[in-house]
Parts: structure tokens; sequence; C-alpha cells
């Protein structure tokens, strides 16, 4: 099985091997939820707009598959944990996140990439207006423990 940016059997293998008995694994994701009527939706909805195939949005930043990986990998004692706070970002650097992400910067051209800045720009000054924009993030994590053996 393939996760977004590695191939999970070998990763945990290797996490393993690295890890002496008791030693512990832990994997976190810090993303944002795209919640009815807050920027990251609107932001979604954009990058869709301009990127059809996009296929990285909609998520709930939860990762309950990463439990088998680790399960199967080995690992025991497996615990999550989540929390959800703002992350002030003034709109500039919103919009540089964004150009920067896999649904924009590294898929369109650049043409389209100035485009949907423009349009984000647009979103941001009319829906969320002022010297800063709330983004909702959510920190998720697993911690499990390397067995004996």
């Amino acid at each position: 099985m393939r996760r977004h940016w590695f191939d999970t059997p070998k990763a945990g293998a290797e996490t393993r091997r690295l890890l002496r008995p008791g030693g512990r694994v832990v994997i976190a994701h810090f993303g944002w939820p795209p919640l009815p009527g807050n920027v990251v939706e609107a932001t979604e909805e954009l990058i869709l707009t301009f990127n059809p195939a996009w296929t990285l949005g909609g998520g709930t930043d939860l990762h309950p598959g990463r439990l088998t990986d680790l399960a199967t990998s080995g690992f025991t004692g497996i615990e999550t944990f989540s929390f959800d706070l703002d992350a002030p970002y003034p709109p500039e650097a919103w919009r540089g996140r964004i150009r920067a992400g896999a649904g924009v910067g590294a898929n369109l051209p650049p043409d389209e990439v100035e485009r949907f800045d423009e349009d984000l720009g647009r979103v941001l000054r009319d829906r969320f207006p002022g010297e800063v924009v709330h983004v909702p993030h959510r920190t998720w994590a697993v911690v499990a423990t390397r067995g004996e053996g």
C-alpha cells in the first residue's frame, strides 16, 4: 500500500528496524479541515474549479489507516490524540501557502496559478476580510511502541 509520500510497508519495516524494543514512534499530521463556511472550504472549492483532478481536499485530518499500518508493522500500544486550533495567517501568507501546494503550484501552469491567486485574493477580501485570516487546523497523532523481537 502506498500512502501520500512513501511506501508504507517499507517505511514501517525501516522504522521498526531503527527502534530498539520498547522504542516509540510518533506519526503526526497538521492539516486544515474544510468545515462548512470556513476559509479552507472556500479555498478547496476554488482549487477544484481550477484543478478538478485534485484529490487531496475534503479530508477530516484524521488518519485511521495509520493504526493498521503500525499494527501490521509489528507495533503495539497504539494510541491517538488530536486537537484543533486556529492558525493566524495574513491573507498574503495564506495565498502563498496555497499557491505552493499540490493542488495549485505543483500542477497548474504559471498563468493558471496567477489567475487562481487573483481569485483567491478576491475570495479572502470578500468573504474573510481583515488583516488576519484564522485558518482552523487539526493536529492528529498516533504513538506506538516497537514490540520485542
